[in-house]
């Protein structure tokens, strides 16, 4: 008997409709699988046929046929195990489904019959959600999230015995209705240190107030130990909080990014994502790709911050990779079976030392590098790539008589309030625009949003050109500019706008 089963496959973080079709006729028993399975989906006959001979059923004595279709896509992992196991009880005659057309399964089986959670099933729901009629099956480990997407109809079971019984019983009080993203509560991370903790340093918290603000790319430069990292990791404490569709574009690529191993406790991203890469990580760990294709570290920052410390130690190349997501917003990678393209708009905060020893901007310690040795470490950086940073901060070292101060600087929540009033403008000012953030604007709206009256823009015009900025820099100044007047409430950018903005444009590689 032929039955069709409705199921999903991923490439990349789309998912992709797939026909589980199984032909169980009399004859010589066997087994055959095609439609161009991975060697996870060849192996899956043995954890299905060891399932349902758990829930004392038997669809061993038929030559079944199994295709994967469409036939020239490769399937990948183990999220047909759920599929397969019902095409071949229904196809055998050992159940019988009502509205089998209905539902769409996907799902790992374990030899015992328990269902195990599968990667990208967020993706999957988010297909779904414009079938009303449609029902998607899954385990109960990937229930958060299903429940993410407003409206999806799904089943959650946590075995295939579980599972065929609510399919045999077809009832409505089985079948749950996502409540969407506003039924989770937001918890507040503990963990990000807190500007007020910060000793001195006014004019790097500035500086990371005005890259919150408008999601500006940033560099840290001092000695070691001055605080860089520390700064950096106070960021998330200012940022503002997700939308609802920003919450849906981050939790769908860490969906679908999870790796062997990974809990199964799989929760939705609330937060905005800080990813801190070692300075030892490869190309593919960064922007992705792999024989699997799976998001890197960039996309995994999507509408968050990727933050390289020892921003020299990386490797050229893989510091070169990110020249055009951070233009784009997106890492496109091609291979032999197709292109995919990640979301990747992130902040991009980098910490430096100013040399190999780390002291030539210290008052206090002499630099032991020759002038050759300071050039070729800052060489490591490109000039593309530093053109593209729109704040470059020195960051001095901490005077020892300032910890003994017991008056406590200015707390991550009263600086939040000022970036999220800023932004709050912002979203008013796009609109209607592509944009989120002042830092994505084109060069043309940035000319136009970025009003300044004559006088303003001969003084933006003679320090661009005395400080030798490219045309891709003059316009990063306007955006920054931009910043820097929406956080004082101001309409149009002055003088003063500019004259801070160009001091953030000092650092030459």
């Amino acid at each position: 008997m032929f039955r069709r089963i409705r199921s999903y496959c991923l490439f990349g973080i789309k998912a992709v409709p797939v026909s589980v079709e199984v032909d169980a006729a009399q004859g010589l028993p066997g087994f055959t699988l095609v439609g161009l399975p991975d060697n996870a989906v060849r192996e899956s006959r043995e954890r299905v046929v060891s399932a349902i001979r758990s829930i004392g059923k038997v669809v061993t004595g038929f030559r079944t046929t199994v295709n994967l279709s469409p036939a020239d896509l490769r399937k990948e992992g183990s999220a047909l195990d759920l599929p397969l196991a019902i095409g071949m009880l229904v196809s055998t005659g050992e159940i019988e489904i009502p509205q089998l057309d209905r539902y769409v399964f996907v799902g790992e089986l374990s030899l015992d019959g328990l269902l195990k959670p599968v990667r990208g099933v967020l993706s999957i729901a988010m297909n779904l959600v414009a079938e009303r009629d449609c029902v998607l099956v899954i385990p109960r480990g990937n229930m958060q999230e299903a429940s993410l997407v407003e409206g999806l109809h799904f089943v959650c079971a946590n075995s295939l015995g579980e599972c065929v019984e609510i399919l045999e019983r077809n009832s409505n009080q089985d079948v749950k209705i996502a409540k969407g993203i506003a039924s989770y509560r937001v918890d507040v991370d503990d963990k990000v240190p807190d500007f007020k903790n910060v000793v001195g340093m006014d004019a790097v918290k500035r500086a990371l107030e005005v890259a919150a603000a408008g999601a500006h790319n940033f560099l840290l430069v001092g000695s070691p130990g001055a605080g860089k990292t520390l700064c950096a990791k106070c960021l998330p404490g200012i940022l503002p909080e997700m939308t609802e569709q920003e919450i849906l574009e981050t939790t769908r690529i860490h969906s679908c990014a999870r790796r062997a191993g990974d809990s199964d406790d799989f929760k939705p991203v609330m937060a905005r994502p800080f990813r801190s890469p070692h300075h030892s990580a490869s190309m593919v760990s960064l922007v992705g790709g792999g024989t699997r294709l799976l998001p890197g570290e960039a996309s995994l920052a999507h509408n968050g911050v990727l933050f390289l410390d020892e921003l020299p130690e990386f490797n050229r190349s893989v510091l070169e990779a990110l020249r055009e997501p951070m233009e784009e917003g997106e890492i496109s990678v091609s291979r032999a079976s197709g292109t995919v393209v990640w979301p990747a708009r992130f902040m991009m905060g980098a910490a430096m030392n100013p040399c190999p020893c780390g002291y030539s901007m210290d008052p206090k310690r002499e630099c032991t590098c020759l002038p050759e040795a300071r050039k070729r470490y800052r060489e490591k950086i490109s000039g593309p790539l530093l053109d593209r940073i729109d704040i470059q901060v020195s960051v001095p070292p901490v005077d020892a008589a300032m910890f003994a101060v017991k008056g406590r600087g200015e707390s991550s929540a009263d600086i939040r309030r000022r970036v999220c009033a800023a932004r709050a403008v912002q979203r008013e000012r796009f609109r209607n625009l592509p944009f989120k953030s002042n830092a994505e604007m084109s060069s043309e709206y940035a000319r136009k949003f970025a009003a300044m009256n004559p006088d303003v823009e001969r003084f933006a015009v003679s320090a661009a050109a005395k400080m030798e900025l490219s045309a891709r820099g003059y316009f990063r100044l306007l955006k920054v500019a931009r910043t820097i007047a929406d956080l004082r409430g101001a309409f149009a950018v002055d003088v003063m706008d500019l004259s801070e903005a160009l001091r953030y444009r000092a650092f030459k590689g």
